[in-house]
């Protein structure tokens, strides 16, 4: 279980690197739908890492700049061609991270 740890360390380090070589199989264990299970959660980790920090990059920048505060930001709404690039965007994301089960 430590090597597999020490395995995931570094596919992770690798990720912070360079996010967009990551590879969705890593060979971790000996089991290969264990091993898709660990590549769509390290694709997981690595996306929701790099989308919390450019979030809170651009809060922060708006913050400062008071340009839009906090509360505007949860009570936002998208319009119709907002909410069309968003399921858009979504969608992509979704084929990346599954990628490894296909």
């Amino acid at each position: 279980m430590a090597r597999e740890a020490e395995r995931l360390r570094a596919v992770a380090q690798a990720a912070n690197e360079d996010a967009a070589t990551l590879r969705l199989d890593p060979q971790l264990t000996d089991d290969p739908m264990l091993d898709r299970l660990y590549g769509v959660t390290l694709a997981l980790i690595t996306e929701l890492a790099v989308t919390r920090t450019r979030l809170d990059t651009v809060e922060k920048m708006l913050a400062r700049r008071e340009l839009v505060a906090g509360e505007e930001i949860e009570d936002f709404t998208p319009d119709d061609s907002e909410a069309a690039a968003r399921s858009r965007l979504q969608a992509e994301y979704l084929d990346r991270v599954l990628r490894s089960l296909g």
